[in-house]
């Protein structure tokens, strides 16, 4: 048990020094939003027109192996996006922010299932855990849904990973006090 005790009291510090980074990166990209544009955009599309440019010369080097036949075909079309994404930097955002709000959603579903463990032993602070699920689903579905656009998607994201940090460290802070009762639950 000493064992699983340390191992969780890891993993709980790991993941609090996490949520405080990433707080900090949310407040930077929603200080820093216009500027976060264009650098994501313009590191996603260097990306693509790198690879783009590696896949070409796989196709070339390896044209008769069946397996890299359309890598000529794949990466050219890289090389367009990656072009198109570095021309248009803000045009990625969309997607970006879809994948944000289905990401949230994911870690309210698991923030709710902690509740349902916790609650099993009787634990007070799961209703403060089912409360953040909520309010979590509540802004993935918002950012998933709301239409917003260039900084204000920006900002928006800025924002709801901060609050997603900062519930998160509240929800860690608990189970590392507690963390005699969540361990119960393992035996």
């Amino acid at each position: 048990m000493k064992k699983m005790e340390q191992a969780f009291h890891k993993i709980i510090f790991t993941e609090m020094v996490f949520s405080v980074i990433y707080a900090i990166v949310g407040l930077i990209i929603f200080l820093y939003s216009d500027m976060t544009n264009k650098t994501v955009g313009l590191l996603i599309g260097t990306f693509l027109l790198i690879n783009g440019f590696l896949t070409i010369f796989t196709s070339i080097d390896k044209t008769k192996i069946k397996l890299f036949h359309y890598n000529l075909f794949f990466g050219i079309a890289s090389i367009i996006l990656g072009i198109f994404i570095m021309f248009n930097p803000l045009s990625i955002l969309n997607f970006l922010n879809i994948t944000l709000g289905i990401w949230l959603v994911v870690e309210s579903l698991n923030k709710i299932f902690y509740f349902f463990s916790l609650k099993k032993i009787k634990e007070n602070s799961s209703k403060v855990i089912l409360v953040s699920g909520i309010l979590l689903l509540f802004l993935g579905i918002m950012i998933i849904v709301n239409p917003f656009r260039s900084t204000v998607i920006t900002k928006t994201v800025g924002i709801f990973v901060m609050l997603y940090n900062i519930v998160n460290l509240n929800d860690l802070v608990l189970l590392k006090r507690r963390s005699k009762n969540f361990l119960k639950l393992f035996k």
